[in-house]
């Protein structure tokens, strides 16, 4: 049988997959506490793929909401099914589940040197609309000095979709 894919609202038995979702498939991990924090604070869904008799999560994507205004916090996909589309239908749901709540702008920032994120991002109607220089720090390995890289910053407004 095909694994299915679906997408559902996350709940506190996530936990620990979500957890070691962060662990292996996020360049910086977030960790125990900002996920359990996220998970009571913040909207989250999680990508399931399996079958009727097994499932693992694949995919979790978190946001706040403020008033009208929502910001992504943090998207993961497991590494081992990027580029097949989920971050993408993970993205719409929050776009859309949002919309209906009665948010019209949704924020996000990303690394400058995530360029498939900034790719989705722009396909789905987001505007670069800032950039915060130096804001990320580069780890590189065998160097005493960190280096930096900006944050850009993108917003949509929701009239738009």
């Amino acid at each position: 049988m095909i694994p299915s894919v679906s997408i559902r609202l996350a709940v506190e038995s996530d936990l620990l997959p979500i957890i070691q979702l962060d662990a292996l498939s996020n360049p910086h991990p977030w960790g125990e506490s900002l996920v359990a924090d996220a998970l009571q604070t913040r909207k989250n869904w999680v990508v399931e793929l399996g079958d009727a008799t097994q499932k693992s999560i694949v995919g979790w994507l978190t946001a706040s909401m403020v008033l009208d205004q929502s910001e992504l916090e943090l998207i993961v996909i497991d590494s081992s099914v990027r580029r097949q589309g989920l971050a993408r239908q993970l993205m719409m749901v929050w776009l859309e589940t949002v919309a209906q709540l009665g948010v019209s702008e949704l924020l996000l920032e990303v690394r400058e040197s995530n360029l498939g994120a900034i790719s989705l991002y722009e396909s789905l109607g987001f505007e670069l609309v800032g950039r915060r220089k130096n804001y990320y720090q580069i780890e590189k390995k065998g160097q005493i000095e960190q280096d930096h890289e900006a944050a850009c910053l993108f917003t949509l407004k929701i009239e738009s979709l």
